[in-house]
């Protein structure tokens, strides 16, 4: 299975450090945020990487290379501007093929059992869902018997940036620019499309220079 990871953003929250590097490439506890990810999911068995790029991409390019050197194969898809998530995928389905593949984003960091991921059947994206961080109190999505839903009882969960898609999920879109939750993941839940699963592990989202401090806490201590 291929996977699929997230590092086109400008990281607008973490200037200064990103105004000379993109986000991914900034360390933690003295290794780039994205090593520490395909680190992760080489060690899981995922050895196929597509990477989407736009900010400063072509640093990112350079320091992997095509991934030899940590153990996998990097293909990288470039966007001449910023696609959304929705966008970035689709763009990047070529290179992805017609099988399902794993979504993460590289904002994250987290002890997730990448080997245990699997798409229930007559489901076509199945979400890693976390308790709400303070960052999104509000929280996202419910899940309803395993069915992730935008409304339903209880409390909302917050969606941790780990997925697995059907790239049929994305046959019907006709524009280039768009968000996967918006334009895809939430018609898809309304036809009962989407299932998840809560993840009680450590996952830190990546947003700030607090976030990168927290991180580096813990795996000091670790």
């Amino acid at each position: 299975m291929k996977v699929f990871l997230l590092a086109a953003g400008i990281g607008k929250r973490l200037r200064p450090l990103t105004n000379s590097l993109p986000k991914p490439l900034i360390e933690v506890h003295g290794k780039p945020i994205i090593l520490w990810s395909i680190e992760r999911l080489r060690d899981s068995g995922f050895k196929e990487i597509v990477i989407n790029l736009f900010y400063k991409g072509e640093q990112i390019k350079e320091f992997l290379g095509d991934g030899s050197n940590y153990g996998v194969k990097i293909e990288y898809s470039f966007e001449d501007d910023l696609l959304g998530t929705g966008g970035g995928i689709q763009k990047a389905l070529n290179l992805l093929g017609d099988e399902q593949f794993l979504l993460v984003s590289t904002d994250i960091w987290t002890d997730y059992n990448f080997e245990k991921i699997c798409m229930p059947n007559n489901s076509q994206a199945h979400m890693v869902l976390i308790q709400n961080p303070d960052s999104n109190y509000l929280g996202d999505a419910y899940l309803n018997q395993g069915l992730v839903k935008i409304t339903g009882k209880g409390s909302k969960l917050t969606y941790s940036g780990i997925s697995l898609l059907e790239p049929q999920l994305f046959s019907h879109i006709n524009c280039s620019k768009y968000e996967l939750w918006d334009s895809v993941l939430l018609p898809a839940s309304e036809e009962n499309l989407v299932t998840g699963e809560v993840f009680n592990g450590v996952l830190f989202n990546i947003n700030n220079i607090e976030d990168m401090e927290r991180l580096d806490s813990y795996l000091s201590q670790s």
